[in-house]
């Protein structure tokens, strides 16, 4: 009896370890598929059943971990920014210490300069408009957001220290241009403007917020930086 019961109570925290690791990869599924369908399909045409197929996952159990949309589309959101913000910070290590290539990486990685990142901007275009009229969503959008202002803010203060940059403007409005820039640059290039590529976007980038900052001159070229699908 005493070694039956040995064996139970080292059983039950064993199989709650495994159902609560199924749990989160079957929400990682979920979250990778509704990427790709919203990518794929546009969010007019995305419907939850066909999330959970592509996900191989039943419809029960997608409803069990977002019972509704909204909740879905904010993680989404969420997970999204995070596997953008792993390959920002490797951007950032390969970009050395130089404050004004740190700023150029981080910068072009806010433009769809790859595949990847054009994917990124399509679900970010799609789920926009729900930002600003759902609640939740704006507050999701605007976390987000404010990750962006602080990593871009605290790279120009880098620069101002190190005398690199030499401006008056104060590093959060700074950040807030720069990204605002990124936003509008890199709609242009998602529309397939034919006067406006990548490399106009870049450019345009560098010149502009090479002023902004008060660096002397453009600001450098991005380090070349692959990405986890090419790595």
């Amino acid at each position: 009896m005493a070694g039956s019961t040995a064996r139970t109570a080292t059983d039950v925290p064993r199989a709650a370890t495994q159902r609560e690791q199924a749990a989160a990869e079957a929400r990682t599924r979920i979250l990778a598929a509704a990427v790709e369908c919203i990518v794929r399909d546009g969010l007019a045409q995305v419907r939850m059943a066909s999330i959970a197929r592509t996900a191989g996952v039943s419809a029960g159990l997608l409803h069990y971990h977002f019972d509704t949309k909204e909740l879905l589309f904010g993680e989404v959101l969420k997970y999204s920014h995070a596997m953008s913000a792993d390959l920002n910070q490797r951007a950032l290590a390969g970009a050395g210490d130089g404050p004004a290539e740190r700023l150029s990486s981080f910068l072009d990685r806010c433009l769809p300069t790859d595949e990847q990142r054009a994917d990124e901007w399509l679900l970010w275009q799609e789920l926009a408009l729900l930002c600003i009229r759902d609640p939740h969503l704006a507050k999701v959008g605007a976390d987000l957001y404010e990750d962006l202002y602080v990593t871009v803010a605290d790279l120009v203060r880098e620069g101002l220290a190190a005398q690199v940059f030499r401006t008056t403007l104060a590093p959060r409005s700074l950040a807030e241009t720069a990204i605002a820039l990124t936003d509008g640059l890199g709609g242009r290039v998602l529309a397939k403007d034919p006067n406006f590529g990548i490399e106009e976007a870049r450019a345009t980038m560098a010149t502009t917020v090479g002023i902004l900052v008060g660096h002397d001159g453009p600001l450098p070229a991005p380090a070349t930086f692959a990405n986890a699908a090419g790595a």
